[in-house]
């Protein structure tokens, strides 16, 4: 290991322990491991025949141009950091005549930065949510001008590298992408799989395993994306492969074409060709939870709402948090308030105005924070007191796990309790007795484990999650019979 190397990792460590974990997550910044870094280098660099270029699109202080120059030193070298501060080690460590460093945005850069025979790169893993609509504007124009793709608004940083940082390679130049794997699984990541099965060549996808974290700081599966600057012909095949960078611990060819018809290529080795006619969907609608937007201001235990002076009539029951509730069936009692639960929401109907609330309801208001009346969520109400009113769901779905073994659980609630957090609410598409309803909330809990985990997405560290679309698409077969009609 060079000496360079040695006192980059140096000063990454002074950098990281100058910024908090959320300025570096806001900014999409996690260091690459030097090791990893290395193997992905040798990898790009041996599907080329003496390549003479390489860009790094995202350099931070150097780990890729580093491994890559570790692997050769005669290569030509381009890397560009926004950040000053990080721009300036990085031309600190590598500056010198084979290297231009530059000091910018790499969608302002990158129409003048010419053509690569190799990029690799970890790029920038910043959320949508941490981009202005500005830059979105600004990044999703570039890119599409680029490659002439149009991306979601809901895609991350990363995303819109991929498609200009691959545009920019020479014909049959090698791009190799450190990256989230969810970008395979989800609905705004179609874009970029468009891309790469049309208008390049995927050689490689390799995942790595979901509890083995590339990251210390960031809480994300990751894959190498490896692209060939080519256009995708009906004989190419990809190599996929998982576990191990070096030694996977499984690989298959498959080709493209049929990769294309993989929903979630996440699952690649999990996946279950079995066709089934029906899914969840041919019996539920699925929606996502209501949102209080402060639970600890609207949300207290029946008794304690009493203590106020404030009866049921201006609360609705509530359902506990997955973590709580350890019950498959919640009983109700005769005024459907559930047997075992008593946690309440504060429930004022809309048409009912401040004024004309029983006083100890409007004391209980006046008590709210500033920072709750005037959140975003109140705001966008018709009256910011009125959380949604929501029917109570007779089937509860808790869609985040790490567990293998019960990655999901389906809850038949007999109650008129709602519920706000951690769940997926399931409304029958038709009427069904309740008899029913209980037998398929029972037919919901023996889906095989495997079967729910690959239509939903895997983050690090072992967390899955299901999206509502997600969960109306699992495959599902019963005894109980699909019925015509819809009643939500």
């Amino acid at each position: 290991m060079r000496g360079a190397e040695l006192e980059r990792r140096r000063y990454q460590e002074e950098y990281d322990n100058a910024h908090t974990q959320l300025e570096r997550n806001i900014k999409g910044q996690f260091a690459t491991p030097y090791d990893l870094a290395v193997q992905i280098a040798l990898d790009a660099l041996g599907r080329l025949d003496a390549p003479r270029t390489f860009l790094e699109p995202s350099c931070g202080t150097g780990a890729f141009i580093s491994a890559v120059r570790e692997c050769d030193e005669r290569i030509e070298i381009t890397g560009v950091e926004k950040d000053e501060p990080v721009y300036e080690i990085a031309r600190t460590l590598w500056g010198g005549a084979t290297s231009n460093h530059v000091n910018g945005d790499f969608f302002d850069l990158a129409s003048t930065l010419g053509r690569f025979d190799l990029l690799v790169t970890n790029p920038p893993y910043s959320r949508h949510h941490h981009l202005s609509a500005a830059e979105k504007t600004e990044y999703g124009l570039v890119a599409e001008r680029l490659s002439g793709y149009h991306l979601s608004q809901l895609a991350g940083l990363h995303a819109y590298f991929i498609l200009a940082g691959t545009s920019l390679l020479s014909p049959g130049g090698i791009a190799s992408w450190l990256i989230p794997s969810e970008l395979f699984s989800v609905n705004y990541g179609r874009a970029i799989r468009d891309y790469i099965t049309r208008d390049v060549t995927i050689e490689r996808i390799h995942f790595f395993d979901n509890d083995d974290l590339q990251f210390d700081d960031a809480l994300v599966s990751s894959c190498v994306l490896v692209l060939r600057k080519k256009p995708t012909e009906a004989t190419d095949k990809a190599l996929i492969t998982t576990g191990d960078f070096k030694q996977p611990s499984m690989s298959e060819e498959v080709l493209i074409s049929e990769l294309k018809t993989i929903d979630k290529w996440q699952h690649f080795f999990s996946r279950d060709d079995r066709v089934t006619d029906t899914c969840i969907g041919n019996f539920f609608s699925v929606k996502r939870v209501l949102s209080t937007g402060a639970e600890s201001f609207y949300s207290k235990d029946r008794e304690q709402w009493h203590e106020l002076g404030i009866g049921d009539e201006w609360l609705v029951p509530v359902l506990p948090a997955p973590r709580y509730m350890h019950d498959a069936i919640v009983e109700a009692d005769e005024s459907g308030w559930p047997t075992e639960h008593g946690r309440a929401l504060l429930n004022i109907p809309l048409d009912i105005d401040e004024h004309d609330l029983p006083e100890s309801v409007q004391s209980y208001l006046e008590t709210c924070p500033d920072k709750v009346r005037n959140s975003y969520t109140a705001k966008h109400r018709k009256k910011w007191y009125a959380i949604e009113q929501r029917d109570p769901a007779p089937v509860v779905c808790t869609y985040m796990s790490r567990s293998n073994k019960q990655p999901f659980r389906f809850v038949r609630n007999r109650s008129m309790a709602v519920v706000t957090t951690a769940y997926l609410c399931m409304y029958p598409n038709t009427s069904f007795t309740d008899a029913e309803l209980d037998a398929l909330c029972d037919s919901l809990n023996s889906i095989p484990p495997m079967v729910l985990i690959n239509s939903g997405r895997e983050y690090g560290g072992g967390l899955r999650k299901l999206e509502p679309k997600e969960l109306q698409s699992v495959p599902f077969e019963t005894d109980i019979a699909p019925k015509m009609g819809r009643l939500f």
